[in-house]
């Protein structure tokens, strides 16, 4: 077994972590992978793109241990959603621009 507690199946708050983060790469790949043309140069990126970056990734991981990912599959599924859910989330709080 993969990493299982004390109450048999369900993953460590580490291994959970591990998973989600895993999963909250996905939807950045898609993205970069839907927006880079194969003849375009990369794009130079700042500092504060790439820590703002991680951040959201190691946030997918924290929510896939919020949310008590028990399989491995949850996890990456609540990873790979987070994203989802924070921009609803920002979206529904901001105030609507008339």
């Amino acid at each position: 077994m993969m990493a299982a507690d004390a109450a048999g199946d369900r993953l460590s708050r580490s291994v959970q972590f591990l998973w989600g983060l895993a999963g909250s790469v996905f939807p950045p790949l898609i993205h970069a992978y839907d927006t880079v043309k194969p003849d375009s140069e990369f794009p130079h990126l700042g500092a504060a793109f790439i820590v703002v970056g991680l951040l959201f990734l190691m946030s997918g991981g924290l929510w896939s241990m919020a949310m008590g990912s028990e399989k491995p599959w949850k996890a990456i599924y609540n990873g790979a959603t987070f994203p989802l859910v924070f921009g609803y989330l920002a979206h529904a709080a901001l105030p609507a621009a008339h």
